[in-house]
């Protein structure tokens, strides 16, 4: 999980990023990761699709994001991306984190995140 560097107090959010015109979804996966990590996928598995719908900065945004179970060569992660702090959080305890989207903690929880193929995270 990642969080800004300059707000402790913020919420963890996945690695991810946008697609340029012309990449493939796995491509910007692994630049992803070793852009945020310092390491280099191993295995991607898709999951599920999230239709996220959030405010930021009073705009209300809603963006479709694909998740995908990751393993990585090394748990030693090393970001290059000062803006960003990296963590491991322990998935017995998800629940004592603010992870967003919500809908995506809540289906690792529940283990739900084994069948579902398309949340949505509902308006405020």
């Amino acid at each position: 999980m990642q969080r800004p560097a300059d707000d402790p107090d913020a919420c963890y959010a996945f690695i991810g990023g946008a697609l340029e015109f012309g990449e493939l979804m796995e491509e910007r996966l692994r630049q992803e990761y070793r852009e945020e990590t310092g390491c280099n996928v191993v295995e991607a598995v898709y999951l599920f699709v999230v239709e996220n719908r959030f405010r930021f900065d009073r705009a209300l945004l809603h963006s479709v994001e694909h998740y995908f179970r990751v393993s990585l060569d090394s748990y030693d992660v090393q970001s290059s991306e000062r803006q960003l702090t990296q963590h491991w959080l322990p998935i017995g305890d998800l629940t004592c984190y603010d992870v967003r989207p919500r809908v995506v903690l809540d289906a690792i929880v529940s283990g739900a995140w084994q069948n579902v193929k398309h949340l949505i995270v509902p308006l405020e």
